[in-house]
């Protein structure tokens, strides 16, 4: 897959900057993970495959804590800690909502609960899917200045994602909450983001800066500004490749999806140029395609068209 050139820039801006770039594994969509027996296995073969930590939320990781921070231990592993605000799960059913209500109050109250659940497993991270889409902007500037005093006083990395449902959903919402005219806004200057950039592809139906899109659908002449500001904030890079009609194309090497891997790679290298320039040692990146529906699977057996383990592994090389 000749993809060489972005891949040869970023190592020479690191090589520069003596940033180092760290791989994450996503646990999301291991069927492993379920297995408290299967854990040792699982993270023996992260481990050999060059990953420096794995990203999982509560629901896995509290089927045994215990086990599963002997296991990261044992096999040199970091956690990033993926939570979800007003998220809840039904034992009994076996059912996890991943949000539950609208109320900004419950979001601030939940993610300070989830952030002491992180730094309890030890979590180097905490990657936060936060509030809801449907707020006001002065809502989730009420949300993100909480979020900023639970970071600064826990004293732990607290980042917020990009993600459809969420606050930063779309490059519009993220753009009014951080660029807009306000001294709130300028006051949320220490708010960290994970760039799951993906998701923005599929909101807007377009992939900025790419040229069969551009001549689609014209030149987003915004974009620039919204990117540099992603790129000022990002303490974690998701690395999935969407698309105009889905968050995840099924498979990156794929040379149709040439297009719309390069202007993801474009966008990624932004993030790492600009926080090598700021001084950062580590620049974490997660390759991060999903299970089904993310990850397309044919009719009526629900096969899937690829195979999700080697699609992570193959975007992992890409970036590294």
């Amino acid at each position: 897959h000749n993809l060489c050139f972005p891949f040869l820039l970023v190592d020479l801006l690191f090589a520069a900057a003596a940033m180092r770039l760290k791989l994450a594994k996503t646990l999301w969509g291991v069927d492993d993970a379920s297995f408290v027996d299967r854990w040792d296995a699982m993270f023996a073969r992260i481990r050999n495959e060059g990953f420096d930590a794995v990203e999982a939320i509560p629901l896995t990781f509290n089927l045994n804590p215990k086990m599963f921070r002997q296991c990261l231990d044992e096999h040199g592993l970091a956690l990033i800690a993926q939570v979800h605000t007003s998220s809840a799960f039904d034992a009994e059913k076996g059912h996890y909502a991943y949000m539950t209500s609208r109320d900004v109050s419950v979001h601030k109250s939940s993610l300070s609960t989830l952030v002491d659940v992180a730094q309890g497993m030890g979590a180097v991270m905490v990657n936060v899917h936060g509030g809801c889409d449907c707020w006001e902007t002065k809502d989730v500037h009420d949300y993100l200045q909480h979020a900023v005093q639970v970071a600064e006083t826990k004293g732990i990395t607290v980042s917020h994602e990009t993600h459809r449902r969420r606050i930063l959903y779309s490059p519009f919402a993220y753009r009014d909450c951080f660029l807009g005219d306000s001294e709130v806004a300028r006051a949320l200057d220490n708010v960290r983001v994970t760039a799951d950039l993906s998701h923005w592809a599929v909101v807007c139906e377009r992939v900025f800066g790419m040229p069969d899109s551009d001549a689609e659908n014209g030149v987003d002449d915004w974009w620039p500004r919204v990117l540099a500001d992603v790129s000022k904030r990002a303490a974690l890079v998701h690395a999935r490749v969407g698309f105009g009609e889905g968050p995840q194309v099924p498979d990156p090497t794929a040379p149709e999806y040439r297009g719309e891997v390069d202007a993801h790679m474009t966008w990624w290298e932004s993030v790492w140029r600009t926080r090598a320039g700021a001084g950062d040692d580590v620049a974490w990146v997660e390759p991060e395609f999903g299970p089904a529906p993310y990850l397309w699977a044919l009719p009526h057996t629900r096969a899937p068209v690829a195979d999700l383990w080697r699609v992570n592994a193959d975007m992992a090389k890409m970036v590294k």
